[in-house]
């Protein structure tokens, strides 16, 4: 059975600020957005994540997937700014950070204020990146510090390695009761057209 796209309790203002979702958003029981939160088109939030923009703004680009139990939240200072097609990968937690384009955020990192971590870059599954942390894009960084290891090998994002797609299939099958299947052509053609049209997109 289709789920709901989201439940009434789980946009919560704050104030004077309000959430707001993009075209085919999907929020999973349990997650919650407070605040100035603003979600592009076909992000998903999963379960029991929370993003919280109560004294500055959390953004998350089209496309983007913020897994299971992860939370994002800001400072006096500091946005929480998630660009197109990253994978926020489960429980992890940014804090006042900016993440490129399709960037991987792995499993239990924690990113704190000032971190910026370049388009196409891949933060290790356990790391901890200190304040202010600039890692350059399409770089690999791991460990507690952020310890910058190497640039990522031309090639390295090619083809469907770490979920942007397949966490947007998901979505569809939740919201919509697809069957699911993957791979799958069919959905493969309905993303890169709708990819394609996106505003501000360069050809």
């Amino acid at each position: 059975m289709p789920l709901p796209p989201h439940a009434p309790d789980q946009v919560i203002p704050f104030g004077d600020k309000h959430p707001t979702l993009g075209p085919d958003v999907f929020l999973a029981p349990g997650s919650r957005v407070a605040g100035d939160v603003r979600l592009g088109r076909r992000v998903s939030i999963w379960f029991n994540a929370v993003l919280r923009g109560d004294i500055h703004f959390v953004s998350v680009g089209d496309g983007s997937n913020i897994q299971d139990n992860s939370t994002l939240h800001v400072d006096d200072d500091f946005p929480c700014i998630v660009g197109r097609d990253v994978v926020v990968g489960h429980a992890a937690l940014l804090h006042g950070c900016t993440v490129g384009d399709r960037a991987l955020i792995g499993m239990g990192s924690v990113l704190l204020n000032g971190v910026s971590v370049g388009e196409g870059a891949v933060v290790a599954a356990g790391a901890v990146l200190p304040p202010g942390l600039c890692v350059p894009p399409r770089h690999l960084v791991m460990g507690v510090g952020g310890k910058i290891i190497k640039p990522l090998p031309d090639g390295f994002w090619d083809g469907e390695q770490f979920g942007d797609r397949k966490y947007r299939r998901l979505a569809e099958t939740y919201m919509r009761g697809i069957p699911w299947r993957w791979p799958d052509p069919d959905f493969d053609e309905r993303d890169a057209a709708e990819v394609a049209e996106r505003p501000g997109r360069e050809t």
